[in-house]
């Protein structure tokens, strides 16, 4: 019996162009839903707290893109993106890219607030863990192995290509190893074909 999956995503969310990616590179079928969290009341009776991405199996609900990657890796016969000796090096490196990008995010929501309500400590302080992230991901990051892909290297190249989506590329002047890596990686059809909408 083939489940029927569907992935609730935003236009623009790295987390959630992170889980699309791996169900491409997974080769799991599914039906991407586009919506505006804003107005997806119908979203709350499957994950009350009405982010994206959530993806629907039947009658089960996964949240959080970690779980949702996870679960699509896991029903795929291809190449596990977590390989189980380097399990905890891998996820954990994940876990850094999401910290980058919910930084890069938080900028974000904060400057479009009106202008008398936006904190510029707080936007300096994402600024800060921004640049001390990346920084930290040039010196310490090392799987550019391109001939076994990891879910890693899909969160790194997400986070990095959504700060410059969000915030600016003058990271990369200073990180020669990451961008070296990231220009070739962008060029993988899954890349290309998850770019986010309002950056095209």
């Amino acid at each position: 019996m083939i489940n029927k999956i569907i992935l609730f995503n935003g236009p623009n969310s790295p987390f959630g162009r992170k889980t699309k990616i791996t169900s491409l590179v997974q080769s799991i079928t599914l039906e991407e839903k586009i919506i505006k969290v804003q107005e997806a009341d119908f979203l709350d009776k499957h994950n009350p707290l009405r982010k994206i991405p959530t993806l629907l199996v039947d009658d089960l609900t996964i949240i959080d893109s970690d779980n949702i990657c996870i679960y699509l890796d896991s029903i795929s016969n291809k190449k596990t993106l977590f390989p189980k000796n380097e399990y905890f090096k891998v996820v954990s490196m994940v876990s850094v890219a999401n910290g980058l990008m919910e930084s890069v995010l938080e900028r974000r929501m904060e400057l479009i607030r009106p202008t008398n309500e936006q904190s510029n400590s707080l936007i300096n302080k994402q600024e800060i863990r921004i640049a001390r992230t990346i920084k930290w991901l040039e010196n310490n990051w090392k799987n550019y192995d391109d001939s076994y892909l990891t879910m890693d290297q899909i969160a790194i190249a997400c986070s990095l290509e959504y700060t410059n989506f969000r915030l600016n590329n003058q990271w990369e002047k200073d990180s020669p190893n990451l961008i070296k890596w990231l220009n070739t990686f962008r060029q993988k059809d899954f890349m290309k074909s998850t770019v986010p909408l309002e950056a095209k």
